[in-house]
């Protein structure tokens, strides 16, 4: 086993160096470098490499390094990032430069996007499996605009009904989402419940 793999193995490496390694270790190392598309041969990124199993510290690493030229990129749509990565290292990347903090979790994924005061509330199979459909309030995702989950869950009374969340402007989508979102994070003191065949939440502090 090469030095240069071990390194890796400790920690993901930037610059990455893939001429250090023996054959069988290139094929298990991942690469995070922008080589195509967008005026790639134009970007100054500094490279990461990695195994599979550090994908998150791989994109705060490749955060950290290139914070000034990342400051540049819009990410409001494709870019020279989106293009060079798979999506889940382009999620990390975005979590750790704050654009969109998510929380995952068993069955939803809680996504922010403090820029548009917005917050996704995903199932976590469509956002793992659909990415490219994971915005669209029509299916297994719920929108939260202009009003946080706190917020929410704070002006409500309990118990929260699928009924209350569909009054609410606020939201839209699959708000069921949203429900799961409540019972799941540690932020709120709640379980489930149902109220006339309705999923809900019971508040346990009130």
């Amino acid at each position: 086993m090469t030095e240069y793999f071990e390194a890796i193995k400790e920690e993901p490496q930037p610059r990455p160096r893939l001429n250090r390694l023996e054959p069988d270790e290139r094929m298990q190392v991942r690469s995070i470098r922008t080589t195509t598309g967008y005026n790639a041969s134009e970007s100054n990124f500094i490279g990461v490499v990695y195994l599979p199993e550090d994908k998150r510290r791989a994109a705060e690493i490749f955060a950290e390094i290139n914070q000034d030229y990342l400051e540049e990129v819009d990410f409001s749509g494709k870019n020279v990032i989106s293009s060079n990565t798979d999506r889940e290292v382009y999620d990390w990347i975005l979590h750790a430069l704050g654009e969109r903090p998510i929380e995952k979790y068993e069955t939803v994924v809680v996504e922010r996007r403090p820029n548009e005061n917005v917050t996704w509330c995903i199932s976590r199979k469509a956002y793992e499996e659909r990415p490219m459909r994971r915005y669209s309030v029509s299916g297994r995702s719920a929108k939260l605009t202009d009003c946080s989950l706190a917020e929410l869950y704070d002006r409500l009374e309990s118990p929260i009904t699928e009924a209350d969340l569909e009054d609410e402007e606020a939201a839209t989508g699959d708000i069921r989402q949203i429900l799961d979102a409540f019972r799941v994070s540690e932020d709120f003191d709640c379980e489930p419940t149902a109220v006339d065949e309705q999923l809900a939440i019971e508040k346990i502090d009130d």
